[in-house]
């Protein structure tokens, strides 16, 4: 029998309670409902003695939800919120979001939708990453610019948010970030209002200075200025990424430039390292140079992995070409759908949203699901 997935309803209306708890009667066997409450304060006493997997939370004010679904996400960041609402508004749907839900679901709830929105914040409940407190930690990386770390970092977090799981998605190119243009943010906070407050640093704080994108992730940009991006150092990293992967399920970092300092405590806290080529002469040599290097400063080969970008079947230089030169299987191969991409971009949204059916998004889906069985 497979492991329940244990729930808690905060929810002013008793009619409304019934009828979940009814709709849910008939999947007794994997959803276990431990308590169900009128008010805020006894749903959070339920959470404290209980912390079940998912809390079903009415929200009938938006400043009271946002507020009551952070200090959940913040306090609890094992329980996923799934939040119950009248209102249709498309800026209730996106600040609740950005506040930490997982899903939005509009009253009264249906089986089918509420059976739905459970199987897909459960998959991951009980796989084996959940079943210790470390998150995963997944940096992409290249040396230099122009390998498309970016746009793999930006789709392979959203990828990863789409199964119900809180993923954080961090630009760590300190000098040349990108991840705030290509999702369209412009935050009130950034990397160095975190370094600049390390002291501080707790779950509260940190849900605050995150920006929720509305593809899922939640999102800390790179630096304004390349006078703050300088002040940071591989001690704050590390510190950062460690505070991370007590709150999140998983971490996306985008990474670049040399191997020292501040990237070097990126790749000592990952678990994953996404190494991001193309199939072209300079591409490779430069590869062969960085991976060697790596490998030579402790990095394990098995923690490397090869990705390929803007991958053409018919190019001259094929997949066991790289593979023989490098000394790494390709781990992914990603198509080059340079128009779908940049459309993506310029719309401000993950190409796994803008055209979720074309090749690349499909390739890095695929990625997705391979970093969280791996």
């Amino acid at each position: 029998m497979p492991p329940r997935i244990t729930l808690a309803i905060i929810d002013s209306e008793a009619s409304s309670r019934e009828s979940i708890e009814a709709t849910l009667r008939p999947f007794a066997e994997t959803i276990s409902i431990i308590g169900s409450v009128e008010n805020f304060s006894s749903g959070l006493r339920i959470i404290e003695k209980n912390s079940p997997n998912v809390v079903i939370l009415e929200v009938n004010d938006i400043q009271r939800g946002m507020q009551e679904v952070q200090h959940i996400t913040s306090k609890f960041p094992r329980t996923s919120v799934i939040v119950s609402s009248s209102e249709k508004s498309s800026d209730w749907i996106l600040s609740l979001m950005r506040a930490g839900a997982v899903e939005y679901m509009l009253r009264p709830l249906t089986q089918d939708e509420l059976k739905l929105a459970l199987q897909k914040v459960g998959r991951f409940i009980f796989s084996k990453t959940e079943e210790v407190s470390r998150a995963k930690i997944i940096s992409v990386y290249y040396p230099t610019g122009g390998m498309g770390t970016t746009t793999v970092a930006v789709n392979l977090a959203a990828s990863l948010a789409a199964e119900g799981v809180k993923v954080a998605l961090v630009d760590l190119n300190l000098y040349s970030g990108d991840i705030s243009t290509f999702l369209d943010v412009d935050p009130t906070y950034t990397l160095s209002s975190v370094t600049s407050n390390i002291d501080r640093l707790d779950a509260n704080f940190l849900m605050t200075v995150m920006t929720r994108h509305a593809s899922g992730p939640f999102v800390l940009t790179e630096p304004n200025e390349v006078d703050d991006a300088i002040l940071i150092t591989p001690e704050q990293v590390h510190r950062i990424l460690s505070f991370l992967r007590g709150v999140f399920t998983y971490v996306v970092v985008d990474c670049g430039g040399p191997l020292a300092g501040c990237n070097m405590a990126i790749f000592e806290s990952s678990d994953l390292i996404l190494f991001t080529t193309a199939l072209s002469l300079p591409a490779l040599k430069n590869s062969k140079r960085y991976l060697t290097a790596m490998e030579r400063k402790g990095l394990r080969k098995d923690r490397l992995k090869l990705i390929v970008n803007r991958y053409l079947p018919k190019a001259d230089i094929q997949i066991k070409d790289a593979e023989k030169v490098l000394g790494h299987t390709v781990f992914q191969t990603i198509p080059n759908e340079y128009l779908d991409v940049v459309n993506s971009i310029n719309k401000g949204m993950p190409v796994v949203k803008y055209s979720p059916g074309s090749p690349v998004s499909k390739a890095v889906i695929s990625l997705a699901e391979m970093v969280a069985k791996h």
